[in-house]
């Protein structure tokens, strides 16, 4: 009974991604309509776009360079690349938990550094980080149109998840806090394993304020690529909207996917897209188009990486990983060895 709880606590977040998929397909939009807008594609935005994706992943594994040299480790930038791909390919392509593509990538930079928890905190920090700035971002640019009804509900998920965002962190790095906590709150509450593991990877982090200032800063370069290359792809289908409006509605759209109901934001991601880029006049299946193709842009940048990853050692528990995620919080207890 136990197994089968397991299997089927791995594999429903991948049935609701194909649930909502199919209800996208085929009762959301003209499944026709959705072929013809994607065969419309300008070859010169699709290139375009692959080439502002393969820049945005770039950027994020200088971001996850920074991170590591924080900490005391330096780590070549194309190990970083490499991991960087690497992780999303799982996390996109292989069922599995809600941040199985950062638990490979955490293994594979665990041999990097010689340190399975704080290449768990790296990992971590950098998931954090990206997230953080991508939310300022949306609502930086959102303020100027915060009274428009069709950015209302876009309004209320970016001010949602800034605000969730900066209380949480304030509230685990604050050591007056964390004496008011008794011992052993944390795992009675419910995400208690996220919880610990965030908490850890603060503590890794703690009196490195300036480092990670910086690599909150990087963060605008990657996330403000992905954003062009859905803008390229927009261009290339014919939707006519200014930039300002996808650094609001591909933000919002992003939040959704991130949250750990569905598989890598399969479908979740597709369904917000739709909804917010409808509110502005979008057409449904434009919008999907858009999602979809933004998707298999950097899945396909994520398995040229594949054989690159052959030639440097596949690190130990990758199958334990695949098959059920590792627990960083419990991780970071662990004595650290080099694998």
């Amino acid at each position: 009974m136990k197994r089968f709880l397991q299997i089927l606590r791995r594999f429903l977040p991948l049935l609701l991604s194909l649930a909502v998929l199919v209800y996208l397909f085929g009762f959301r939009t003209d499944p026709r309509e959705t072929l013809e807008t994607a065969q419309r594609v300008e070859p010169s935005m699709l290139a375009l776009a692959a080439l502002l994706g393969i820049i945005s992943f770039a950027f994020q594994a200088a971001r996850l360079k920074l991170l590591v040299q924080v900490i005391g480790h330096k780590v070549p930038l194309w190990r970083m690349f490499l991991y960087t791909l690497l992780g999303h390919f799982y996390n996109s392509a292989i069922p599995g938990g809600s941040v199985g593509g950062d638990a490979i990538k955490a293994l594979y930079l665990s041999q990097a550094t010689g340190s399975k928890p704080q290449a768990f905190a790296a990992v971590l920090v950098d998931r954090l980080c990206g997230l953080f700035m991508l939310a300022a971002l949306a609502l930086a640019v959102l303020l100027p149109s915060i009274d428009e009804p069709s950015m209302r509900q876009a309004a209320f998920v970016v001010i949602a998840f800034t605000s969730c965002a900066t209380l949480a962190i304030a509230l685990m790095t604050s050591r007056r806090v964390r004496k008011l906590i008794p011992v052993g709150t944390s795992r009675k509450l419910p995400f208690s394993r996220a919880i610990r593991a965030f908490d850890d990877a603060m503590q890794t982090y703690r009196g490195h304020k300036k480092g990670l200032l910086a690599a909150l800063l990087l963060s605008i370069l990657p996330q403000a690529g992905w954003i062009a290359m859905h803008v390229a792809i927009g261009r290339g289908i014919g939707i006519e909207l200014a930039w300002h409006e996808y650094a609001v509605l591909i933000p919002v759209a992003g939040m959704v996917a991130a949250l750990p109901i569905s598989f890598g934001g399969w479908g979740v991601g597709e369904a917000a897209t739709v909804h917010f880029f409808e509110l502005r006049g979008v057409a449904k299946s434009q919008a999907l188009v858009l999602s979809l193709m933004g998707r298999m842009l950097q899945l396909g940048w994520a398995l040229l990486s594949l054989p690159f990853s052959w030639a440097i050692p596949r690190p130990k528990g990758m199958s334990e990983a695949i098959a059920d995620e590792p627990d960083p919080a419990e991780s970071q207890r662990a004595p650290a060895k080099v694998d």
